[in-house]
C-alpha cells in the first residue's frame, strides 16, 4: 500500500502556511506516512504470528514494532508542535 506523496507533501506544507519550513515539515509528513504504513502491516504480522502462536516469530515481530513506533514518534515528536502552533490548535 505504497502511497507516493513524497512530491505532493511541500505543496501541502505551503498551502497549510509552512513556508519556512516546508522542506523539513515535508520531509517530516513523509516519514510519519511511510512508517505509519510500516506500523500498520507489523501489527497485522503480529496477529497472524499470534493466531500460529508461534512466540519466536511473535517476539521478533513485537521487537520491530517497537522499533517503528520508536521512529513514528520521533516524527510525530517533531510535526505535531509546529502544526498546532501554525493552525492555532491547542496542545
Amino acid at each position: 500500500m505504497k502511497i507516493a506523496t513524497e512530491t505532493v507533501w511541500p505543496d501541502l506544507m505551503t498551502a497549510m502556511g509552512f513556508e519556512k519550513d516546508a522542506d523539513l515539515m515535508a520531509m517530516h509528513f513523509a516519514e510519519f506516512e511511510t512508517e505509519a504504513e510500516n506500523v500498520l502491516e507489523l501489527l497485522t504480522a503480529l496477529r497472524a504470528d499470534a493466531r500460529e502462536t508461534d512466540n519466536s516469530f511473535v517476539q521478533d515481530t513485537a521487537a520491530e514494532l517497537v522499533v517503528a513506533l520508536e521512529h513514528l514518534a520521533h516524527h510525530l515528536g517533531q510535526l505535531l508542535p509546529p502544526l498546532q502552533t501554525g493552525l492555532g490548535v491547542e496542545p
